[in-house]
């Protein structure tokens, strides 16, 4: 390889070959390193103000700073400005990676960390004690409220019609944990169960109604007790005379059918009267004549001017022969 290389005047960098043949550092890195070396001292170059300059995006500028920042090229000074309390990040290059030794910039603190800068201590404090004043004494603690005790409840009386019903929704809980139940709320259920009782249903038939076929979780026994009492209670019964005849019946003058007992309908108030349509049918008859009227001009038209005139059509003597035949056949008896 042949190297052509020129020597500048003016406005150019030196840098080594070490700096150049670092095998750790991109390409990219190296050239971020270069522009970085080659700005003046007052510069504030950014990410963003580098991406702007050369095709790389952002990203590969932050990958590249990344590296110089793993190298020891490159360090990354962040400093608080005391009046607007403002964070700022300074950029500082080396041409070599550089040591762990403390300088005067390493010395200070990092006051990104939140500690205060040092100050002026002020003067020492002088040799007499102030007086100590004892802080108050805490007011005592109060006492903690007393339990309230809730009332006790009144005794439920079941009357005797509904003790029985109360008992077998009481020991509902002995076949099914879950829908144990108190006193109370077995007596408000009770004359749910009435029904079944007049019904004929017995209490070991009930008690499979209410226990058997239970959803995995119950969240309220009672309302699961009343909603299948309620729901699947059997039909009562009605007397003879309460019950209302089915379907049609027979009316007692024409016997035809009947939605009510008795007479029918046209036998208690009458026929229907028949609407009049005189109307209609003299528009119907004015319609024909005019349809007939029309058929008989357009056959007339079409007849004259189809049929042949007579002395066109061929007489014979055979023809005439038939049909006088026929014609004295018809005439005779």
């Amino acid at each position: 390889m042949q190297n052509h290389r020129s020597q500048p005047t003016r406005s150019f960098s030196t840098y080594s070959n070490e700096l150049l043949r670092d095998r750790r550092l991109s390409f990219c890195a190296i050239g971020v390193l270069v522009y970085l070396l080659s700005l003046p001292p007052q510069a504030r170059p950014t990410i963003r103000t580098l991406a702007k300059q050369r095709r790389e995006g952002r990203a590969s500028i932050a990958r590249a700073l990344h590296e110089l920042e793993e190298c020891r090229y490159l360090k990354r000074v962040v400093s608080k400005d005391p009046q607007t309390g403002l964070f700022t990040t300074e950029y500082e290059v080396f041409d070599a990676p550089y040591d762990d030794r403390p300088d005067d910039r390493a010395q200070a603190r990092d006051l990104a960390s939140g500690a205060a800068s040092a100050g002026d201590t002020g003067a020492l404090p002088s040799g007499v004690k102030t007086r100590v004043q004892e802080p108050p004494s805490p007011p005592p603690p109060k006492p903690p409220p007393k339990p309230q005790r809730k009332p006790p409840r009144e005794p439920v009386v079941v009357p005797e019609a509904a003790r029985r019903d109360v008992n077998l929704l009481g020991s509902l809980g002995l076949a099914e944990p879950r829908l144990a139940m108190g006193v109370a709320e077995a007596a408000e259920l009770a004359p749910l169960v009435r029904p079944w009782r007049e019904a004929g249903v017995g209490d070991e038939a009930l008690r499979v109604v209410l226990t058997a076929g239970l959803p995995d979780r119950v969240y309220s026994a009672v309302g699961l007790v009343r909603d299948r009492l309620r729901r699947k209670a059997p039909m009562r019964s009605r007397p003879e005379d309460e019950r209302r005849p089915l379907g049609l019946s027979e009316c007692e003058r024409c016997q035809g059918p009947s939605r009510t007992p008795g007479l029918c309908r046209i036998c208690r108030d009458g026929p229907p009267p028949e609407p009049d349509v005189s109307a209609f049918v003299e528009a119907g008859r004015r319609g024909i004549a005019k349809v007939r009227a029309a058929l008989g001009q357009g056959s007339s038209r079409s007849s004259t001017s189809a049929m042949p005139s007579a002395s066109l059509l061929p007489v014979t003597s055979s023809a005439t022969a038939t049909s006088s035949g026929c014609a004295s056949a018809m005439a005779t008896p």
